[in-house]
């Protein structure tokens, strides 16, 4: 039976697809729905643009958060990251519930403490695999994954090098030592995109074909054609995380 009571959750939007692109790829949110509850029988998500200038809710408004990726860096003066870095921070004083996607989860540990730098590595594109450390409750079907590791598509040029105090890191990879973190049951950090596609990825790829530069365009597409993702599975933890 439908749930008659779904989580009202804030997506808080740091970007959005193109607007020549949206027609084929969808926006944003539609990505994020689709993906965590498409029936929206247990999570409707409810879209604030803060990039755009939307004000930020109180962190006791919604059922929790999820924070998106951006092309933007988390260090950037602009006016809207300073204002998400202080609702970061009332979240965390107000034990608000936050997910956080690539951009949202560098942008939890810039808030709360930790470090985010562009990485030494370079850039991460195309299907990423990393293994689980530290397997929590709300990970449910990892047994499933192939030898504890779940793949995701990356594009991100920064990285947390340094997470929370509060916070442990529960899984990793050796290009991105960091790529989930945790700290208890109030936030998580991903790294990796659960809403993006191989098809939107190899668009991205295409888009940024000269800034990232002919070996890692070539090696993106390889990792395309040889890899499927867990996005699936990754939506099913961040459901199962934002529920308990």
């Amino acid at each position: 039976m439908p749930n008659p009571h779904p989580l009202r959750v804030g997506l808080i939007l740091c970007d959005e697809v193109d607007p020549s692109a949206q027609a084929q790829y969808g926006t944003y949110a539609q990505m994020y729905q689709d993906g965590i509850d498409p029936s929206e029988k247990n999570i409707c998500l409810v879209p604030i643009r803060c990039f755009e200038g939307d004000a930020l809710p109180q962190p006791a408004e919604y059922d929790g958060y999820i924070i998106t990726g951006s092309r933007y860096g988390v260090y950037e003066d602009l006016p809207w990251i300073g204002a998400l870095q202080e609702f970061i921070r009332a979240c965390w004083a107000q034990d608000a519930k936050v997910v956080g996607i690539c951009f949202g989860h560098q942008m939890i540990a810039h808030a709360l403490g930790g470090k985010t730098e562009k990485a030494k590595a370079g850039w991460g594109f195309g299907i990423q695999s990393a293994k689980i450390i530290d397997r929590k409750p709300w990970m449910t079907d990892a047994e499933n994954l192939n030898g504890g590791r779940y793949n995701l598509i990356v594009i991100h040029q920064d990285q947390v090098v340094d997470v929370p105090p509060q916070f442990k890191t529960i899984a990793a990879n050796d290009f991105c030592p960091n790529s989930m973190m945790v700290a208890d049951d109030k936030m998580l950090g991903i790294q990796g995109h659960p809403e993006f596609n191989k098809t939107f990825c190899r668009f991205r790829a295409e888009f940024r074909k000269e800034m990232i530069g002919a070996e890692v365009y070539q090696a993106t597409l390889h990792s395309l054609a040889e890899n499927e993702t867990d996005s699936k599975t990754v939506f099913n933890w961040i459901n199962n995380f934002l529920h308990q």
